[in-house]
């Protein structure tokens, strides 16, 4: 193998291992994205269910307090 072939065999697998690094930061930014998106969902979702319980609980708060005026 001469002088040339091993740098150009050198440059192929510097070219192979930075293809592979920049392919897992790629994978890694879109795991995170994606778990960030799912996370934020579920946020909301859970958001959107405690302020259904809150309105039914003063919803029924309300029909109470009609029905003690009007008792009176």
């Amino acid at each position: 193998m001469t002088e040339e072939q091993r740098m150009e065999e050198g440059r192929r697998m510097f070219q192979i291992f930075a293809a592979k690094m920049f392919e897992q930061r790629v994978l890694t930014a879109y795991r995170e994205k994606v778990a960030y998106e799912r996370q934020n969902r579920l946020l909301q979702e859970l958001e959107e269910e405690e302020r259904l319980k809150k309105e039914k609980e003063e919803a029924k708060q309300m029909q109470k307090e009609k029905k003690k005026a009007q008792k009176k």
